[in-house]
């Protein structure tokens, strides 16, 4: 199978530089695969394939914004992500003010028997507890 180099432009003014290389039947596979391989994230605005042993450079058709795909795919990367903590606090607050705070205390550490579950109402009075591990071992492990 034929192995094609792949060459890229980061900004329009810049020349064509190697970005990779790709094995492919054609030349429209190696466009395809070109796209999907090095510049599925926007990594720049155009770029091209040359067939290993040749001189002819085939520039891809598609333009700088459709390079990388229509879809949003920032989630990818670890930049969309910012402000995600502060954003969680403004909404948590607006909800505590709207009167729909669901915060309340965590169940107690450890598997408690069948009989002697406590209701919502006492849990909250009570604070977690330790569970000795001899307890641990007499209620088992199994669900």
């Amino acid at each position: 199978m034929p192995i094609w180099d792949v060459f890229g432009k980061r900004k329009p003014d810049d020349d064509f530089e190697w970005a990779g290389s790709i094995k492919a039947s054609d030349l429209e596979m190696a466009l395809v695969l070109a796209r999907e391989t090095h510049f599925r994230h926007k990594e720049g605005v155009a770029y091209a394939v040359r067939r290993r042993g040749e001189h002819d450079l085939h520039i891809a058709s598609y333009q700088g914004d459709v390079l990388g795909g229509i879809t949003d795919r920032s989630y990818r990367r670890q930049e969309a992500y910012a402000g995600v903590g502060a954003k969680h606090k403004r909404v948590s607050e607006e909800m505590t003010r709207r009167g729909l705070d669901i915060r309340r205390h965590r169940p107690p550490a450890g598997r408690l028997a069948a009989g002697s579950r406590v209701s919502s109402q006492s849990a909250d009075a009570e604070g977690p507890r330790e569970v000795p591990p001899e307890e641990i071992a007499a209620h088992g492990t199994a669900g």
